[in-house]
């Protein structure tokens, strides 16, 4: 957590803010982190649709996760740690869900196929530089 890291200790944060202060900081930054995680796993909402194709809920999730990325470039996060907080809780709540999808619907129809615009790695490469300066 980012708030309670050792840096925070060294400087002895809790000393100068109060122990209960940055305890609840620390429980914000939880509850912010989690919405945001959510908000990523929203991209994948068209995979358990049984009313789709399995290149319909390609073509969806590709569009929300360039949505959703051109969202994330708005913003400037100029603390690295803090960066590479949001990159790893985004990376992680999608490429997982991504790399099953992948393996449950081993398509490779031509409307799959083309549909199939990302590999995990280049989901990964995507987030990773969707908060670039």
């Amino acid at each position: 957590m980012y708030a309670g890291d050792e840096h925070s200790q060294s400087l002895g944060l809790g000393d100068l803010v109060g122990r209960s202060a940055l305890g609840r900081s620390e429980s914000q930054i939880e509850r912010s982190r989690k919405g945001y995680v959510a908000t990523w796993k929203a991209v994948m909402s068209s995979f358990p649709a049984a009313s789709l194709s399995p290149a319909e809920k390609l073509n969806m999730f590709n569009q929300g996760l360039d949505d959703m990325v051109r969202s994330q470039k708005a913003y400037e996060i100029f603390d690295s740690d803090v960066r590479a907080m949001l990159i790893s809780d985004a990376t992680e709540a999608v490429v997982p869900g991504y790399e099953t999808f992948l393996r449950q619907n081993n398509d490779r129809s031509p409307e799959f196929t083309r549909a199939m615009k990302y590999t995990p790695r280049d989901i990964q490469r995507k987030i990773g530089a969707m908060l670039d300066d």
